[in-house]
């Protein structure tokens, strides 16, 4: 097996790569300490050599491995590698830093904090002092741990200068969110005219443009605008142009088209209309056009009276909501196949489309029973997802391709798939890749076919693919319990194998640890050292509490600032006790707790309404409405002098009955303060009727009922859309990324009240 013969051999070009690693993989199992510096450098570039081959090299035989990574592989991206490597190394100078390459990221916060500043300052020069564009630049990728601070202080003319660097705008775009806002503001700040903003700001920075900037008083260079990348919202401001200007629709790119509206098209000849509905379909090599519903039913009204048969020539989704007898029967099979492309889950769930198009997709291609053939299946696309399980269990295969391309599937189509997945026994890491996206939903019945070996393997690839595309907190922590299900023998104490910063590189991490071994098996150090790498890679809710108590345990007076930040979804598994306790004094921090990626805040936080409220009580003033009369059910009794402190448009829209649960045992003192300003304008908005429900005297100068105060139940909130605030008062959550998502839930209040405190700071 390690005979020199035998390596000279696999040196053969012919030799096909799965063989080779078959051969790599085999030979390290066979003798796990073989040197890695005796087989072919091509070699070392395969995923199977394990990180522990290079656990023992000295530091030497470290730096020749170094070389040898970068000469025939271009370094390395195995995160556990160059854990691995780095840890060997105890002499640093410039020339070790050149060395390591893209291994130093296996670098731990302890070795980073020993080397000598000298060393630091010669191998990373720009790290000794960041005040000025050019030095901001020379930092390459490092710019993205910048703080906020950082890129306010420096001059809004020097940051438009680099903007022009598009290696730089690369490296920005990985920055936190805050910190590309920040550096767009400032580039705006020079000169605020929708021109002038569009022609300076980075194309693909354009989305953190507000979209109130962008109204042109001129003529609109849709060619530059074509450019970037752009919001529906921003989309929209500016679409109305296209009606005015000869540009070819065919070479709009899918974020502008995202504007088309009802509205933006009412002036455009109807030929122009059609024009664009038509650019906004499939297209190969070219992103979808992403529409909403109304935007969908618009285009279908535009083009009412006036469809064509050739049903590929109108966007995938719009197709949902054609009425079948719009289609020839001799064209019903072309339809459903165009109509296969498309996402069913645009259409709301009360128009039922979902079994109707089905029903009438039976029809057309004959289908009777539950069995589909693999023609059916590939004329369908996408509206297999839509199938119930007798559908999915009795189908051709080729349905697994289709389920693929799903954004969530059902407990039952799962336990289908599984069974039409049949041996699995004959599967390893290479099929289970080949299943795409599948595997986020499989269950234990399935996960429990593979030997833990072939698991971790696969998840070594797998997971940092799902967390790039930023799948779903909800649905990694549904692959890790159904991945990781299995029983385990209590042993005394950690019987797994300490977790070391090597461990937490592996990109499986934290696989092969229950609860309970996790738990013994990771000290407080390596969790302080390692914090930002274990945050990001454990998603179970169980183990996310292990983390939170050890850094507690290791802060007795809360988590530090810098602690904080790098949180992530652990963070949504905090107590308000917890919370409490951060110390949270940058909009950085901020920004890092309100970020939607990382899973919502749930309804637990507010599990005990009195320390709930004693939180968020000095900063009530900004809360919008809706937050205001969920507050109202928690049975808060608030003040009179924190309920005059609420926002007069929040206080005039609310109910007799809203502000006696908000008030609630210090209801009579809204008699004793009726003529203080926000009480009688509020009593004087009700009817004596209204009034009288709440029996203790109050009067209104109302004399006849007109429009009663809006029912809180049908306030709608805009999801997801930034506003920019003018004053300290206004939603304060909304000016991070992902904040008004939180406003859903009055948990987010607390989050608001974090940001207010610190909006108040910056304007000091």
């Amino acid at each position: 097996m390690v005979d020199q013969a035998n390596l000279e051999l696999f040196k053969n070009a012919a030799i096909p790569q799965t063989v080779i690693d078959y051969y790599i993989l085999t030979l390290f199992e066979f003798n796990p300490t073989f040197n890695p510096l005796k087989v072919p450098g091509s070699f070392l570039c395969s995923p199977e050599v394990p990180s522990s081959a290079y656990s023992s090299a000295r530091e030497a035989d470290t730096i020749k491995i170094l070389k040898e990574l970068e000469k025939s592989c271009n370094g390395t991206e195995d995160s556990e590698v160059s854990a691995v490597l780095a840890s060997n190394i105890e002499t640093f100078t410039p020339e070790t830093f050149s060395t390591l390459g893209s291994a130093s990221s296996g670098l731990s916060n302890t070795k980073i904090s020993s080397l000598s500043p000298t060393v630091m300052v010669s191998s990373l020069s720009t790290l000794g002092s960041i005040n000025d564009g050019s030095r901001l630049e020379s930092l390459g990728t490092l710019v993205a741990g910048v703080p906020s601070k950082t890129i306010e202080n420096i001059p809004a003319t020097e940051l438009s200068s680099i903007s022009q660097n598009t290696v730089f705008v690369n490296n920005m775009i990985a920055a936190p969110t805050v910190i590309q806002q920040i550096f767009v503001q400032k580039i705006i700040s020079l000169d605020q005219s929708a021109a002038s903003v569009v022609q300076n700001v980075p194309d693909a920075m354009a989305t953190e443009i507000p979209s109130s900037l962008l109204v042109f008083s001129g003529p609109v260079d849709i060619s530059k605008i074509n450019k970037k990348t752009w919001t529906g919202e921003q989309a929209a401001m500016f679409f109305e142009s296209l009606g005015e200007t000869d540009f070819d629709t065919e070479k709009l790119n899918p974020t502008v088209l995202q504007g088309f509206t009802c509205n933006t098209v009412r002036k455009m000849k109807k030929k122009r209309v059609r024009g664009l509905i038509r650019s906004c379909r499939p297209r190969k090599g070219r992103a979808k056009v992403k529409l909403e519903e109304t935007q969908l039913t618009c285009m279908y009204n535009q083009l009412k009276g006036n469809l064509s048969q050739d049903f590929a020539d109108y966007p995938s989704d719009m197709l949902i909501y054609l009425n079948i007898k719009d289609v020839q029967c001799a064209n019903c099979r072309s339809y459903f196949t165009a109509l296969g492309a498309a996402d069913f889950t645009v259409a709301s769930s009360v128009l039922n489309k979902d079994s109707g198009l089905f029903s009438e997709a039976q029809n057309c291609l004959g289908i009777s029973g539950v069995k589909l053939s693999g023609g059916d299946v590939e004329v369908l696309g996408n509206m297999v997802c839509t199938l119930d399980s007798s559908y999915i269990e009795d189908s051709d295969s080729l349905i697994l391709e289709k389920l693929k391309a799903c954004k969530d599937l059902s407990a039952s189509q799962v336990a289908a798939m599984e069974k039409l997945l049949l041996d699995v026994t004959t599967w390893n890491a290479k099929t289970l890749v080949d299943l795409g996206e599948l595997p986020l939903y499989l269950t234990e019945n399935f996960w429990g076919k593979f030997k833990s070996k072939t698991k971790k393997r696969f998840l070594k690839t797998f997971m940092p693919k799902q967390r790039k595309k930023k799948v779903k907190k909800s649905k990694l922590k549904k692959l890790f319990k159904h991945i990781s299900a299995r029983k385990t023998k209590r042993g005394a104490g950690c019987t797994v194998g300490n977790i070391t910063q090597v461990t937490v590189s592996d990109n499986a991490f934290p696989f092969g640890y229950d609860l309970t071994q996790f738990d013994l098996c990771l000290d407080i150090p390596v969790l302080k050292d390692s914090l930002d790498s274990i945050c990001q890679k454990v998603d179970d809710n169980d183990f996310q509490t292990v983390i939170l108590r050890k850094l507690n345990e290791a802060y007795p007076s809360g988590v530090p600032e810098e602690q904080v930040q790098v949180l992530g979804s652990v963070s949504r598994v905090a107590t308000l006790d917890d919370i409490s306790k951060w110390t949270i004094t940058k909009v950085d921090t901020l920004a890092a707790l309100v970020k939607t990626e990382d899973g919502s805040w749930e309804a637990a936080k507010s599990s005990n309404p009195t320390t709930y409220y004693n939180l968020i009580r000095p900063y009530l003033g900004g809360a919008p409405l809706t937050d205001v009369v969920e507050l109202s059910k928690q049975n808060i009794n608030m003040d009179l002098k924190t309920f005059q402190s609420l926002e007069p448009n929040v206080i005039s829209k609310l109910t007799a009955m809203d502000v006696a649960a908000l008030v609630g045992a210090n209801l009579p003192d809204l008699k004793v303060f009726e003529n203080a300003t926000a009480v009688e304008t509020w009593r004087n908005l009700l009817t004596q009727t209204e009034l009288d429900t709440l029996g203790v005297g109050l009067t209104t100068i109302r004399a006849t009922p007109t429009t009663a105060p809006p029912n809180p139940a049908t306030v709608k909130t805009t999801k997801g859309k930034a506003t920019t605030a003018k004053t300290v008062k206004t939603t304060p959550v909304n000016a991070t990324s992902g904040g008004a998502q939180l406003a859903k839930h009055p948990t987010s209040m607390f989050l608001a009240a974090l940001l207010t405190a610190v909006l108040l700071q910056l304007l000091q």
